[in-house]
């Protein structure tokens, strides 16, 4: 509904009052006033300022909670923030994000009778103008990190600078030696005994654009920004057994490595993982070929929201497969052998032994007619005495002469006869 003229002013000021009016009636506490935000460049930080509420009284004692949004618009859609408590008017908090920061604060009572928090307040922060995007660094060796990011727009006066919690101090570092493209920083390379694992490294690139000077933040989580180079695998003999070994760079604490060894026996997949050591024993078969690859996995537990793999070794080598159908051949060629052997000894065997084997036997029609035509001493010796029968030899005449045709012999003799 909408009221014209002033008077429509005037009912929206009465209800105004009027709820502000029900709200302290209810309880509940007055929220910050004059809630502000910016960047402080110095430290690489946000601030966050306000006033105390009027009418608290000087018996209300109460604190404040800030939650910091992890959304670019006010208010948000989530529940979703980090929060933090103190009894002062301003806050300081290490934050990297390239959008818009959205900011809530509570007034909460400590000991104020009867009183409630108050309503959440919200306040947006936009980041100022990139000068740089896509900001990665990477830990790939002991107190040793490159940064690399792409320039927006050619800026001369690039400059990097990065923080380290000493002594509970901020201190900020230049950028010692840059990574250049042409005429261009494209990132830098860092080598500084402050970088170690579980450190949070705050970083502002500083520039000119348009005649203002304008700066870039971020934040890298260094048990987030671990990379860890491609292993290398070793293979020995140790009596029955093989083994793996990976050598890789040690910036990394052993408790903080897994280890996974991928290795095919007789073209069978088998995967092996280690914890902390970097070895392993496998059994040993001589009739295969192994064929073994490694890698390096960067534990969560020591920080990191995700393991971080290498990337996977090279393959190495170690024996020879055999022939898996060898028994069988060899079967195929020593059996028709063997068994070829055995004939001919069998049948040099037989033909040495053929007269004990296979004895002689006389012809049966033979037989009967060397028993009717024998003596009865030829008989009773083939019958009588239990000896074999000997046949009676049959008398053949020798001694035949032919004679030569006789001259005298009328010459159709032949015919007439």
């Amino acid at each position: 509904m909408v009221l014209p003229g002033w008077g429509g002013s005037v009912l929206l000021m009465c209800m105004s009052f009027a709820l502000d009016g029900l709200a302290s009636l209810s309880g509940d506490l007055p929220p910050p006033e004059n809630l502000s935000l910016s960047w402080d460049s110095s430290v690489l930080s946000l601030r966050v300022n306000w006033r105390e509420p009027v009418g608290l009284g000087t018996d209300c004692k109460v604190n404040y909670t800030i939650a910091i949004y992890n959304e670019q618009k006010c208010p948000p859609r989530s529940n979703t923030s980090e929060k933090h408590r103190t009894d002062r008017l301003n806050f300081e908090h290490s934050i990297s994000k390239e959008d818009e920061i959205c900011v809530g604060i509570t007034t909460n009572p400590m000991d104020c009778e009867n009183k409630k928090a108050s309503k959440e307040v919200y306040k947006h922060l936009s980041p100022p103008r990139a000068l740089v995007k896509n900001f990665n660094c990477v830990y790939y060796a002991n107190e040793t990190m490159n940064c690399t990011w792409t320039v927006v727009k050619s800026t001369p006066d690039l400059q990097l600078f990065y923080r380290e919690e000493q002594n509970n101090k901020a201190i900020l570092k230049h950028c010692m030696s840059y990574i250049t493209y042409g005429n261009m920083k494209t990132g830098c390379h860092l080598h500084d005994k402050g970088l170690t694992f579980q450190k949070n490294v705050y970083f502002v690139i500083n520039g000119t654009g348009e005649n203002q000077l304008i700066n870039n933040r971020f934040m890298v989580d260094i048990s987030e920004s671990v990379k860890i180079l491609k292993p290398k695998v070793s293979i020995t003999q140790e009596g029955e057994r093989l083994h793996f070994q990976t050598i890789t760079s040690n910036f990394i604490p052993s408790h903080c490595l897994k280890y996974k060894y991928f290795y095919s026996r007789c073209k069978k997949e088998s995967e092996e993982e280690a914890q902390e050591m970097s070895s392993v024993y496998v059994e040993y078969d001589t009739g295969c070929r192994y064929t073994v690859r490694g890698q390096v996995i960067y534990s969560s537990l020591c920080g990191g929201k995700q393991e971080i793999e290498s990337d996977i070794s090279e393959p190495e080598y170690f024996g020879e497969d055999g022939d898996p159908n060898l028994p069988f051949k060899v079967a195929m060629i020593i059996t028709p052998v063997m068994v070829c052997c055995s004939l001919i000894v069998a049948i040099v065997l037989f033909r040495r032994n053929k007269d004990i084997i296979l004895p002689k036997i006389p012809e049966p029609s033979m037989f009967f007619k060397d028993m009717l035509n024998s003596t009865t001493d030829g008989l009773s010796k083939s019958l009588g005495g239990g000896k074999l029968y000997v046949p009676v030899k049959e008398i053949v005449a020798s001694g035949v002469n032919v004679e030569p045709k006789s001259a005298l012999l009328h010459p159709n003799h032949e015919s007439c006869i």
